[in-house]
């Protein structure tokens, strides 16, 4: 059968569109492969350093090393049933179950496969997740590329090479949002439920969507990000408190009263407050000031809705998230998670534009990561 040289051009055009869309995840698969590399040439890492293994929860040496928050998820990916021994509060810990447990069920049970099962299951997270955006900008008709900046934020590089969850939520919360955007709800709520298994902050997105569809009187939706949204931690929470006691929801900090004094309570650390200047509070500004102009033009959607409420709690995060430059940067994926979302989803060019200075910050990590700055880790 004969094709016509018009159907032979759509065919190839539909192909290099398709392979478009994928650069953005090859080139950071490959940056992500170089890092890794750099760590073990330079730094001389083996899979177990990226864990961060402190003896004070591990070997229960008082006056050893601290560690980092990535132990906790190796000693339940580990040993889940007896991994509180070596935590610093079990019931906050165990809250973030899902990862760990993803972890323990594809290391086989082998001891020694969980420290590269959680460094190849976050760098996939984050290459799929950069898939995800590129293919959602790529059907709206805009650049693939501007999805770099969820790969390339400071906070994924941090999460990575520290063996922590987020990585693995944001590939979560990117389904979730991909799905329930393309109307398969069901799909898209079972995502998001899972993702706040991973790590509690993710449950303010199927909050969102819930509070949106119900305004909207959209109760077939509302059930299931009802029931697959928000319900599974609900119910791990309580489990929890059946277990422990209590739930643990009172081990993370509260929130400042007034706006970035997180910020500014470093400001007698120099070099501590410029670097806070630079890769949170003039980003977090630039994106309140973006976000309030939408609200002025009644651009309303779930997704401005879970910028404007991420917004909110970095504008509001306590100081303790920022003694260190890794907490707060995990902590502001989700912000970053919303804006792209929004941005790629409502077309919006100066949105996307602005999330460039994203990808710039992974250099300011990788410099002070291969410089040993402290003041990344406290």
């Amino acid at each position: 059968m004969l094709t016509s040289p018009i159907h032979r051009v759509s065919k190839v055009s539909g192909r290099s569109e398709m392979l478009a869309a994928w650069w953005p995840a090859f080139i950071i698969a490959a940056l992500y492969i170089l890092c890794v590399g750099l760590l073990v040439v330079i730094r001389g890492y083996t899979a177990l350093d990226f864990v961060h293994l402190g003896t004070v929860w591990n070997e229960h040496k008082a006056s050893g090393t601290w560690g980092y928050d990535g132990q906790f998820y190796y000693q339940l990916a580990h040993d889940p049933w007896h991994a509180y021994q070596f935590m610093d509060n079990a019931p906050y810990r165990y809250q973030r179950i899902l990862y760990p447990l993803f972890v323990f069920a594809f290391s086989l049970g082998n001891a020694a496969l969980v420290p590269y099962v959680m460094l190849l299951s976050n760098g996939i997270a984050i290459v799929a997740s950069v898939a995800i955006v590129a293919h959602i900008l790529q059907k709206r008709q805009v650049s693939p590329w501007f999805s770099l900046a969820l790969g390339l934020y400071f906070g994924q590089l941090a999460a990575f090479t520290f063996d922590t969850a987020e990585p693995f939520m944001v590939f979560l919360l990117c389904l979730g949002i991909f799905f329930t955007q393309g109307k398969r709800v069901w799909l898209g709520a079972l995502c998001m439920g899972l993702a706040a298994l991973t790590r509690e902050t993710a449950i303010l997105f199927p909050l969102v969507y819930g509070v949106a569809f119900l305004l909207q009187r959209r109760w077939r939706d509302l059930i299931p990000m009802t029931l697959l949204g928000g319900l599974p931690l609900l119910l791990w929470l309580a489990a929890i408190v059946l277990i422990f006691g209590k739930s643990g929801l009172g081990f993370a900090p509260s929130f400042e009263r007034l706006p970035f004094a997180g910020i500014t309570y470093f400001a007698n650390a120099p070099r501590k407050f410029w670097l806070l200047l630079l890769l949170m509070f003039l980003p977090t500004l630039a994106n309140c000031l973006l976000a309030g102009w939408e609200i002025w033009k009644r651009r309303w959607s779930p997704l401005l809705l879970a910028w404007i409420i991420n917004l909110l709690s970095i504008v509001f995060l306590s100081h303790y998230s920022y003694i260190e430059l890794i907490s707060c940067s995990r902590i502001s994926l989700g912000l970053i998670l919303a804006g792209v979302m929004y941005a790629a989803y409502s077309k919006n060019k100066l949105l996307l534009w602005s999330t460039h200075f994203y990808t710039l910050t992974c250099l300011v990590y990788i410099a002070g990561t291969l410089l040993r700055w402290p003041v990344f880790i406290g």
